[in-house]
């Protein structure tokens, strides 16, 4: 795997001094490094994901290299464990300036091969429980105090994507929130910013096997699958004093797969039954 081992953050260290952030997902891949670049810049964290082994590892990593974080396993699809993680992190800081909803999952499915109770887990992690996080840690913290900057994680291409389609269409979801609710939420000083990317180089993304992975470097112009560190060193920029313009907006960090077009032969008809 892909940690960049030389990779050296192009923010200086206090770019983020005095904040706040919440990521979920942040035990591994891309919250993981999102989680590392905010404190390598001078937020302190509070990390969550289903699975407390990983956030343990991320925590004591973190709290090593003399930052500070919190590490609290929750399930973002259940409600009152989003209370809880709210509680603990206002607890913990007294506040929360950053949220990045890291979190999420999806499958490989033909379209006629997903069922309904499939299709619900997809949007019930990828749209709803983002929604509901978004809207407690706004209404119990960013709107009393007046600001804060929201993070959602979509998918380039943005249009529809080959065995993906129950994925691609609740990632677009997050693009209109975002945009929704810059607006919306612009009168407590609220920034809301999707970002959408290419194949990113986790582990996650290389269980789909190497003809997936294979392809992904096929219809990527600039032939690499995007680091993670790439992205997250994008939410710190947009965290910082230099990013606090940005609103309402989708930034695409995808290798230029979105200019191009997805790459993918389109499945040829059968014979005609007519």
């Amino acid at each position: 795997m892909m940690v960049a081992m030389g990779y050296r953050s192009p923010l200086t260290a206090d770019a983020n001094a005095g904040l706040v952030a919440l990521v979920t997902g942040g035990g591994t891949g891309l919250g993981r490094a999102t989680a590392r670049e905010l404190s390598h810049t001078g937020a302190r964290l509070a990390i969550a994901g289903r699975r407390p082994e990983p956030l343990e590892e991320v925590r004591a990593e973190l709290e090593a290299d003399g930052s500070e974080c919190l590490a609290v396993p929750t399930d973002i699809r259940e409600p009152d464990q989003v209370e809880a993680l709210v509680d603990a992190v206002l607890e913990r800081y007294g506040r929360t300036d950053v949220l990045v909803n890291g979190a999420g999952g999806q499958f490989i499915a033909t379209p006629e091969s997903i069922s309904a109770k499939g299709w619900r887990a997809v949007h019930r992690l990828n749209v709803d429980a983002a929604f509901e996080l978004t809207r407690t840690v706004a209404t119990r913290s960013m709107i009393p105090n007046s600001g804060g900057l929201v993070v959602f994680i979509g998918f380039s291409p943005r249009r529809g994507v080959p065995f993906m389609i129950h994925s691609s269409a609740a990632r677009a979801a997050l693009e209109n929130l975002a945009g929704g609710l810059a607006i919306e939420w612009s009168r407590y000083r609220i920034r809301a910013v999707c970002i959408s990317t290419g194949a990113i180089d986790t582990e996650a993304f290389r269980a789909y096997g190497d003809t997936f992975v294979e392809e992904a470097l096929r219809t990527t112009p600039l032939g690499h699958l995007i680091a993670p560190e790439e992205v997250a060193s994008l939410v710190a920029f947009l965290a910082s004093p230099a990013g606090a313009s940005i609103t309402g907006t989708t930034i695409v960090v995808d290798g230029g797969i979105d200019a191009w077009g997805l790459g993918f032969p389109p499945p040829q008809p059968g014979p005609s039954r007519v």
